[in-house]
């Protein structure tokens, strides 16, 4: 069963999530305005492929 998961990190403002991933990465306060993907697996795989200063993680998506 496939779940939805989007891409988190935590900065000094709270949490921030993933929206855009193509050419530079773009966060956004709001878990409404974050990308969705379709399974764990391709979040995660988004996250890994980030920066190392940009060290983010894949997280359940809010319905």
């Amino acid at each position: 069963m496939a779940l939805a998961a989007v891409v988190a990190r935590t900065s000094q403002n709270g949490m921030e999530y993933l929206v855009r991933e193509t050419g530079r990465a773009e966060w956004a306060l709001s878990a409404q305005a974050a990308a969705r993907f379709q399974t764990f697996r391709d979040a995660t795989r988004a996250a890994m492929r980030l920066p190392s200063a940009m060290k983010a993680y894949a997280l359940p998506a809010e319905s």
